[in-house]
């Protein structure tokens, strides 16, 4: 159902892009939609504080959802800055699919912590900016001294 509403609700903004929430209530996710408030609604989209406080009384935020008319299915550079100073989720609308983006930290400038900042975790960051989701899996500490290999 809310998948459903969200496409709809692209459709009816196009070619402006559309946004956004998902939010969780004690009935369930629902998706509230939003006014873009961008000067230029074609290019890129703004919403009103308003906006913001309306979904934030509704329930918890799982989610900001936004399009891109005419786009490409991932995330713009903008778009990442936005969505990791957001903390949130960000699901985008693009060619009638809802392409959904966990928020990861930026690629550059982590510190290494094994399990949680470590190799595997840039790969698979960066593959998930793409659009490419791979699993994620419990990796025992100094796995390398026993001769494990477990990216190959």
């Amino acid at each position: 159902m809310k998948e459903q509403d969200i496409l709809a609700h692209a459709r009816r903004c196009a070619p402006a892009e559309s946004c956004g929430f998902v939010v969780r209530t004690q009935a369930g996710e629902r998706y509230l939609p939003c006014v873009n408030i961008s000067a230029a609604p074609e290019d890129y989209f703004r919403m009103a504080p308003e906006d913001w406080l309306r979904a934030e009384t509704q329930g918890d935020i799982v989610a900001l959802v936004h399009s891109h008319p005419g786009g490409q299915p991932y995330l713009s550079d903008v778009d990442r800055r936005l969505q990791v100073q957001s903390d949130l989720p960000w699901w985008l609308v693009c060619a009638g699919q809802v392409h959904k983006f966990r928020c990861v930290p930026h690629l550059t400038g982590r510190h290494f912590k094994h399990g949680v900042f470590d190799c595997y975790t840039l790969f698979r960051d960066a593959y998930h900016l793409a659009g490419i989701d791979m699993p994620d899996f419990h990796r025992d500490d100094d796995w390398w001294r026993h001769g494990d290999n477990l990216y190959l």
